[in-house]
């Protein structure tokens, strides 16, 4: 059986993943000016919402195991987010993120 922590952490990777792949199809396309790019862009800004409150609203589980707000977060970091992250990293040295 899943665990609800599993399925938190599976729909946050998703939801970001889909953000990466939207932002970068805009940023290499043909016509960067044109309708259906401001669309794709207007689409983008309703998925960055839907995952700042995705996050807002399981921040707890999300900050325990290292996940912090997606890059184009409109999100303000928060002081306990920042210190849950980083006691994940201080327990799992080895998870940390390669930037």
């Amino acid at each position: 059986m899943i665990s609800f922590e599993h399925r938190v952490l599976s729909e946050y990777k998703l939801k970001t993943s889909k953000i990466d792949t939207l932002s970068n199809s805009i940023m290499a396309h043909r016509d960067p000016k044109g309708q259906e790019a401001k669309e794709a862009s207007d689409f983008l800004d309703v998925l960055i919402n839907e995952t700042d409150s995705f996050y807002d609203k399981h921040s707890d589980i999300l900050s325990n195991n290292g996940k912090r707000p997606h890059p184009r977060s409109h999100l303000s970091e928060s002081k306990q987010w920042n210190e849950n992250v980083e006691k994940f990293y201080e327990k799992n040295p080895y998870r940390r993120r390669k930037n």
